[in-house]
């Protein structure tokens, strides 16, 4: 076969297009796989555990953390109280067979794990909850990320459909796995047993009084409390006793063009 000028470049454009074709193969095999479920697909116990609080798509559910060492508390009522509405935070809700599970974490420390598919946060909380049983509710396991101790989300559980616009956020298109999201819980609404903590009766309680209103120098109705200038107050005066300030803006207009006639009237007469 004879190796020709034009053979050379057609060979170099079917090496070109091949490789543009396997990675655009690789790219489509690393994105994350999402299929949706509804509340009736999931398992019996999660099914069981999930509240309907309406017929639209809001359900809650109960756990137990009342009897939990201070440090779950606290670290629970972070994630409910702080990370759960921050944009610099993830929250997860998630189903498992026999298990509610909820992972957070700051964003900074979560994505993908060398050697190991799908999501893994480095730092954050883990908690979960028996679905079922004498246990129903209460805590199963706690746990806090690190580097060296990295949580994943695991592809088993059904996941609550906020998780969504993560798995298909295209910031992690190189990152491959496969979840499961419950596409028709709408709200989900977390609810605990944790007593608040009583105010210590010890420390006497310091009376807030109410505050007061600026004083007001005697004889002078005109008192403004922040000193804006003469000549904000006179425009504040005439806007109170005259107008808006369009009318206000016509008052000075008409002003300017009477000093300019007296002007003229009287530089007219002074020449004569």
């Amino acid at each position: 076969m004879l190796i020709t000028k034009n053979w050379c470049k057609r060979f170099l454009a079917l090496a070109c297009a091949l490789v543009c074709v396997l990675a655009l193969s690789v790219q489509s095999f690393a994105a994350v796989n999402v299929t949706n479920y509804t509340v009736s697909q999931l398992p019996e116990n999660a099914r069981n555990f999930l509240e309907a609080v309406t017929d639209n798509g809001i359900y809650q559910v109960n756990v137990c953390l009342d009897d939990q060492p201070d440090n779950v508390k606290d670290a629970w009522q972070t994630v409910m109280g702080s990370w759960l509405n921050d944009p610099d935070y993830y929250v997860f809700f998630s189903f498992g067979l026999s298990i509610f599970s909820v992972r957070a974490g700051p964003k900074s420390s979560f994505g993908p794990r060398a050697g190991v598919s799908g999501f893994h946060f480095f730092d954050g909380y883990y908690f979960s909850f028996h679905l079922y049983g004498d246990n129903s509710h209460e805590l199963l396991h706690f746990s806090e990320a690190s580097a060296s101790k990295p949580l994943g989300l695991i592809s088993a559980d059904y996941y609550y459909r906020s998780a969504n616009a993560l798995f298909s956020d295209s910031k992690f298109s190189s990152v491959s796995g496969s979840y499961k999201i419950i596409s028709d819980i709408d709200t989900l609404i977390i609810n605990d047993d944790i007593t608040p903590d009583e105010p210590d009766s010890s420390v006497p309680e310091v009376p807030v009084d109410p505050p007061k209103e600026p004083e007001v120098p005697a004889g002078n109705p005109e008192y403004v409390v922040y000193n804006t200038g003469l000549w904000l107050i006179f425009f504040r005066w005439v806007r109170r006793h005259i107008g808006n300030a369009v009318f206000v803006g016509f008052i000075v207009l008409a002003a300017v063009m009477g000093i300019y006639l007296i002007l003229r009237i009287i530089k007219h007469y002074s020449r004569q």
